[in-house]
């Protein structure tokens, strides 16, 4: 059963369940111009008359809503019971992925989505909780000897993360696979391995570097070469780079102003309200506004290291470093996309673009590291 005790309420971590709700609220700020269409226009309740012509910002709320619920659900969960689960989910989460290849629906090109009625559910954004819980138990069931894993300790850890990660390929959908890949290795790389495990995975990754590329579809290996000269197909595979460049060129110091960006308003930037919101927050606020919006991820992720510094177990530390690690990779990838650093690998900013799935397992994975640290005095004293 799940019980909250008086006292794991009075330790509630107000200070990071504060952290996160400005991230999102930025988001929303900057979502009602990415959406804004006067045309087209929708209600926040069916019976109110007060309209918001910006049908993307009233999804939005609806999905944070939704995502505080889950995400209180998280916070009731007791650490114990999800340190238990979490091979079961992992399971359950490898049969989702398998029946998106078999019964998926397809959306450009990509099958990555179960339909259930109304409801779309992607099972790879639930995949990266499942992964960190998974990783977080088994690594603390079997934590390295001095001097960190040697190459034969990690082969069952680099199998929990390949598995998922080749079946997200498949959707194809490379840019939650690399997620994958990089909230896996971050916790490995926290735990410990030997420098010379280190050495003979990167030689491994070298080597598998011509073989992977060749996996690679037509558009994927277009993005990555776009990355160095996207005016070669400006109109092609390097419009979305040169629209975003351009967007956040613009925005200068203090950028354009609220509902003044062009590139935006006038759909000359491709998915403005997701992938590329961050082009709208620069071009119409400007370095100022970036430099805001970064340090409150900074913030943000600092709360969440702080939980982990603090959990006096390690399967509690590991989950807050998994999430923290897949907060960092969000915010690192979107935002090097953005800016024409990284290819374009489909990975929107997280708590921050337009979209429900993303949204609300991520909010999901939050209130599980509001629940260890509320919990935290479980193992000393009150």
């Amino acid at each position: 059963m799940i019980l909250i005790d008086r006292r794991l309420i009075q330790a509630f971590d107000w200070g990071l369940f504060g952290a996160f709700q400005l991230i999102p609220l930025a988001g929303m700020v900057v979502l009602y111009s990415a959406g804004f269409d006067s045309d087209s226009t929708a209600s926040f309740l069916p019976w109110l008359s007060k309209y918001v012509p910006s049908p993307a910002l009233v999804r939005q709320i609806s999905f944070i809503l939704i995502g505080l619920v889950v995400m209180m659900m998280a916070v009731a969960l007791p650490t114990v019971w999800l340190q238990r689960s979490a091979y079961v989910l992992y399971a359950i989460i490898i049969i989702a992925l398998i029946a998106v290849l078999l019964f998926g629906r397809v959306s450009n090109g990509s099958r990555r989505w179960l339909t259930f009625g109304p409801l779309n559910i992607q099972p790879a954004e639930a995949m990266k909780l499942a992964l960190i819980l998974t990783f977080a138990r088994y690594l603390s069931r079997h934590p390295p000897p001095e001097g960190g894993y040697k190459f034969v300790s990690i082969l069952i850890p680099l199998a929990i993360v390949g598995v998922p990660m080749l079946l997200v390929m498949k959707q194809p959908d490379l840019g939650t696979a690399l997620m994958l890949g990089g909230i896996g290795m971050s916790m490995l790389l926290f735990v410990g391995i030997r420098r010379r495990v280190l050495v003979s995975m990167l030689v491994l990754a070298i080597g598998a570097a011509y073989p992977l590329w060749n996996m690679l579809h037509d558009y994927q290996q277009k993005r990555v070469l776009m990355l160095f000269n996207p005016e070669t197909d400006a109109q092609g595979s390097g419009y979305h780079i040169i629209q975003s460049i351009i967007a956040v060129g613009s925005g200068g110091f203090a950028g354009k102003g609220f509902l003044r960006g062009t590139q935006s308003q006038l759909e000359f930037l491709p998915e403005h309200s997701t992938d590329f919101i961050f082009s709208v927050l620069a071009e119409e606020w400007g370095f100022i506004g970036c430099v805001v919006v970064i340090l409150l991820y900074a913030l943000f992720l600092y709360r969440l290291l702080r939980v982990a510094q603090r959990s006096r177990d390690l399967f509690g530390t590991l989950v807050a470093v998994g999430v923290s690690a897949l907060i960092f990779i969000h915010v690192f990838v979107n935002i090097g996309m953005v800016i024409g650093l990284l290819p374009v690998v489909g990975i929107p900013l997280v708590l921050f673009s337009y979209g429900g799935s993303s949204l609300i397992s991520t909010m999901f994975s939050i209130g599980v590291v509001l629940g260890i640290s509320m919990r935290r005095f479980a193992y000393g004293k009150w």
